[in-house]
C-alpha cells in the first residue's frame, strides 16, 4: 500500500499542500498553492498548470525559479502538445533529457531543462479516479522519468483534481454575479434613460395642447403648435415601436413579410426620412447607390428601418458641418450598405459592444437625448432575420464611424413562398 510520503519527501511538504489548498479559493490561487507544494517537495525549479475553459486547454499559472525566455518556455508548442495528448488520454506522458531531439516540441523541452539544469517534465493529468481529465500539471524535475513515474507523484493530479473543480467553480460563480450585477445596472441605466426619453416628445406635446385648448393662442401660431404636437407624437410613437421590437426579439415573434424590393429604392426613402435632420444640421451628404443590383426578395419595411436608424445615428452623432455617406453596392451575391460619417466615433473598447441592449456609451447619451439605445439591437436581429450581418468600425473617439450591411440576393426558401418569416431568438447579449 502506497504511503502519503511517496508524494513527497516528508510529512510537512504535504501538510502544506493542504493548507495552501484550503486558504484558496480562486483557481489562480489554488494553482498557485499547487505550484509552491511541487517546488518544495520535488525541488521542481519551473511548472506550468492548464485547466479547460470554453475555449480549450487554458494556462491558468506558472512558476519558475529562475528567468526563462518565452522562446524556451514555448507555451503555445507545450500546450498543443504533450499537455493535449496528457489531457485527451488521461495519461501520464514524461520527457526525459536523454530522449532524441527529432520534433520541434521536443528541443522546446529539451532547451528548457537545459535552461533549468533538470532531466525530465511530467505531464500529468488532473482528473479523480475514472474521471475525464479536467486539466494537466507540467512539473520540471531533477530526478529522472523513474521519479516522475512513482505511484505517489501520478496521484497528485487525482488529489488536485477536487481543489481544482472546486476553484473553477467559485470563479465561476464570481463571473456569473458580475454579470448579474452589470445587468442590473446596464437595467436600471435604460429605464432612467426610458423615462428621460418618453419625457422629451411628452412635454411639447402637453404644453402645446393646452395652450390650444386655452383659446388663447394667436392663430398664426396654431399651425405651429399642431405641427409640433405631430412632430412630437411621431417620436414618441418610433420609441414605443422600438419597446414593442425588443419585445418580440426576446420571444421570438419578430416576424417578416418578404416580397420582391429594389433596395435603391429602400435606400433613397431612407434618405428622403433623414433629409430634415441632415438640412438642419449643415451636413454634407453623399451618395453612391449602384443600379446594378438586381430585385431580391427582402422585407423592404424592415430593411428601411434598419438604413433609416444608421443614417439617424450618424446625422445625430456628427457635428453641425460634418459630412454622412451612404454607398450602396453589389460584392459577389451579396448586398451591402455602409452607412458612414465623421462625427463623434465609438471607442475601440465599446465596439464589440455596440449592438447589445441596454448598452450604450455613457458619454454619448449623459445629459442629451439620444434614443432608447434599443436601435442597433434591433437592427442586428432584422438583418440577422435576412440570413445576412452587420458590422461596426471606428478608429476612436472623434474619428467617425462605419456600419457595413451585408444582405444575400438569393437565400433558402422558408416554407411556401409570401408567408411571414418566423425565426426563434435567443436573448442577445446583455
Amino acid at each position: 500500500m502506497v504511503s502519503r510520503n511517496d508524494l513527497s519527501k516528508d510529512e510537512s511538504s504535504i501538510h502544506d499542500l493542504f493548507v495552501g489548498l484550503s486558504r484558496a479559493n480562486t483557481l489562480r490561487s489554488t494553482a498557485e498553492a499547487v505550484g509552491t507544494y511541487c517546488g518544495k517537495a520535488f525541488r521542481s525549479p519551473a511548472g506550468m498548470i492548464f485547466v479547460e475553459r470554453e475555449s480549450g486547454l487554458e494556462l491558468v499559472s506558472q512558476w519558475c525559479s529562475r528567468p526563462i525566455s518565452k522562446t524556451q518556455l514555448a507555451q503555445e508548442m507545450i500546450r498543443k502538445g504533450p499537455v493535449a495528448r496528457a489531457f485527451r488520454t488521461g495519461e501520464p506522458v514524461f520527457f526525459d533529457q536523454d530522449r532524441l531531439c527529432h520534433s520541434s516540441v521536443s528541443r522546446c523541452l529539451y532547451r528548457l531543462l537545459r535552461k533549468c539544469q533538470c532531466r525530465s517534465v511530467t505531464f500529468l493529468p488532473i482528473s479523480g479516479p475514472k474521471k475525464r481529465p479536467i486539466g494537466v500539471l507540467a512539473i520540471v524535475l531533477p530526478q529522472p522519468n523513474g521519479f516522475a513515474r512513482s505511484t505517489g507523484m501520478v496521484r497528485l493530479g487525482q488529489i488536485i483534481s477536487g481543489w481544482i473543480q472546486r476553484a473553477r467553480a467559485y470563479d465561476e460563480a464570481l463571473a456569473a454575479r458580475a454579470k448579474a450585477e452589470n445587468l442590473m445596472q446596464s437595467k436600471d441605466e435604460f429605464l432612467s434613460m426610458l423615462s428621460h426619453e418618453l419625457k422629451n416628445p411628452m412635454m411639447p406635446i402637453l404644453g402645446w395642447a393646452v395652450a390650444l385648448s386655452s383659446g388663447t393662442l394667436p392663430a398664426d401660431k396654431q399651425n405651429y403648435a399642431l405641427e409640433g404636437i405631430v412632430r412630437n407624437v411621431r417620436a414618441l410613437n418610433y420609441l414605443i415601436e422600438d419597446l414593442f421590437d425588443a419585445a418580440r426579439i426576446s420571444t421570438g415573434k419578430l416576424r417578416l413579410e418578404p416580397a420582391e424590393i429594389r433596395i435603391q429604392d429602400v435606400a433613397r426613402e431612407a434618405l428622403t426620412a433623414t433629409q430634415v435632420m441632415i438640412e438642419s444640421k449643415k451636413l454634407r451628404i453623399s451618395t453612391d447607390i449602384s443600379e446594378a443590383i438586381p430585385p431580391f426578395i427582402a422585407d423592404g419595411r424592415r430593411l428601411l428601418q434598419v438604413l433609416t436608424n444608421l443614417l439617424n445615428n450618424a446625422v445625430k452623432f456628427t457635428p453641425e458641418g460634418g459630412s454622412v455617406a451612404l454607398k450602396v453596392r453589389r460584392n459577389g451575391d451579396n448586398v451591402e450598405c455602409a452607412v458612414s460619417d465623421s462625427g463623434k466615433g465609438i471607442e475601440r473598447k465599446f465596439l464589440p459592444f455596440v449592438f447589445d441592449r441596454f448598452r450604450q456609451e455613457r458619454r454619448l447619451w449623459k445629459g442629451q437625448s439620444t434614443g432608447l439605445g434599443l436601435g442597433l439591437a434591433i437592427a442586428r436581429e432584422i438583418v440577422e432575420l435576412h440570413g445576412g450581418s452587420i458590422e461596426a468600425f471606428s478608429d476612436g473617439t472623434d474619428k467617425g464611424s462605419t456600419f457595413i450591411v451585408r444582405l444575400p440576393l438569393r437565400r433558402k426558401a422558408h416554407g411556401k413562398s409570401g408567408t411571414a418569416i418566423r425565426k426563434k431568438i435567443s436573448n442577445p447579449p446583455d
